[in-house]
């Protein structure tokens, strides 16, 4: 029963119906999670309480954000109960990392990816006036359950590189390859190019680490991965070099679909609010207009995650993201054991950070991405944790003198 309550909070906030806004159904969800997840914590607050301890700039950013409160320009109950929202989704977070081990918590985010998966495709064929775009923007592109192309973009490419990854494990490969055609086909029909790319981008990886740890010789790896890097520097020259000619074919431009004209149009915001920003959830519940190029932006985002955290919580709140993000990459280690499941975490991990550069899809979005990054956070700080403890432990046990 645990584990169902789990995934169907999981997917709660995986659907913007139950997690996007401030309406009446979305609060009463938010506060019914928040008592399942205080319930379960309580008889373990000392493993809580050690895991605050043991990431102190994540329990701190946590309390940052909802401090903000204080000083959002938006009226008070709506920042308030943008607050409980936040709080009710890092509540559930800890209760998921605490309660599951690295292994079973991205065994369930994959099971509710899947599941998100399969509604989708559900939606399009027996709901299409609501599953697909319709109107004068994205007309006949597939949004599903998930509100917009983009979202659907980003939840099947997450499902998508998951299931090759369980493909590659060597288990259930007909499963995995139902679940690889059919993100495939999400991806497709949504036509997001930012998922598109990075689905593609995510993909080689998971190749290029799968390949590396199954050649022996070190001389044979020093070639592979000297070859991989003059792949991808002639990539980002091709890229550079043609980038209008490649962006026009695809219907582009270099503005990445206007997205420069709103992160210049946003700067003055930035400004104004340099160090502690605007309060979570404060400048976008005002429904900000810009004019920039000649065109009207009516915005709910900056399509920038990272400006998106710098505009509700300043540079201060950015700057603590990002000293996360550095010193959690540099805590990643994917070896022998268990190498499936830590290789999705990476991926998961990498797809919030570079996602987050031309999207937004962190705080300002649905609440699963913030739940991903707070569980590879913590779990990647516990093994650093063990393994720095077990190599102390064996440095003491080989320099102690023999009786």
């Amino acid at each position: 029963m645990k584990h169902i309550l789990t995934v169907a909070g999981l997917m709660a906030f995986s659907i913007p119906f139950a997690c996007q806004g401030l309406s009446p159904r979305v609060i009463t969800i938010s506060l019914l999670i928040l008592l399942f997840s205080y319930i379960m914590l309580l008889p373990s607050l000392k493993t809580v309480i050690a895991t605050l301890v043991d990431n102190p700039l994540l329990a701190l950013l946590i309390m940052y954000i909802a401090a903000s409160c204080l000083w959002a320009e938006q009226e008070q109950t709506s920042s308030m109960l943008m607050v409980l929202k936040f709080l009710a989704v890092s509540t559930f977070g800890l209760y998921f990392v605490t309660h599951y081990t690295a292994q079973d918590c991205i065994r369930l985010l994959v099971v509710t990816l899947s599941i998100l998966s399969v509604l989708n495709l559900l939606a399009v064929v027996l709901v299409p006036s609501f599953a697909i775009h319709g109107g004068v923007e994205h007309t006949g592109l597939w949004k599903g359950i998930s509100g917009h192309k983009n979202t659907l973009g980003t939840l099947s490419l997450l499902s998508f590189v998951s299931h090759v990854i369980y493909f590659f494990r060597g288990r259930r490969k007909t499963l995995h390859i139902g679940f690889i055609l059919l993100n495939a086909l999400l991806l497709i029909k949504c036509q997001s190019t930012t998922s598109l790319v990075l689905t593609s981008s995510l993909f080689a990886f998971i190749l290029f680490i799968l390949l590396f740890k199954r050649i022996g010789s070190v001389a044979l790896r020093g070639f592979f991965i000297s070859t991989s890097c003059l792949i991808a520097l002639l990539g980002l020259v091709v890229a550079i070099t043609y980038g209008d000619a490649i962006a026009s074919e695809f219907g582009k431009t270099t503005t990445l679909t206007g997205r420069t004209e709103i992160w210049e149009g946003i700067t003055g915001a930035i400004q104004s609010h340099y160090w502690f920003g605007h309060g979570y959830g404060s400048y976008w519940a005002a429904r900000p207009i810009i004019y920039a190029g000649g065109t009207r932006f009516d915005l709910t985002s900056s399509h920038s995650g990272f400006r998106d955290l710098w505009i509700d919580v300043g540079l201060t709140g950015l700057l603590a993201t990002i000293t996360l993000v550095i010193t959690t990459l540099l805590k990643f280690r994917i070896g022998k054991a268990d190498m499936y499941t830590w290789l999705t975490a990476v991926v998961f991990f990498l797809f919030i950070v570079l996602n987050n550069i031309t999207d937004s899809r962190f705080l300002n979005s649905l609440s699963i991405y913030w739940i991903i990054f707070m569980v590879i956070v913590i779990k990647v700080q516990e093994r650093h944790r063990l393994a720095v403890a077990d190599k102390t432990n064996l440095t003491a046990l080989s320099t102690s003198p023999l009786h």
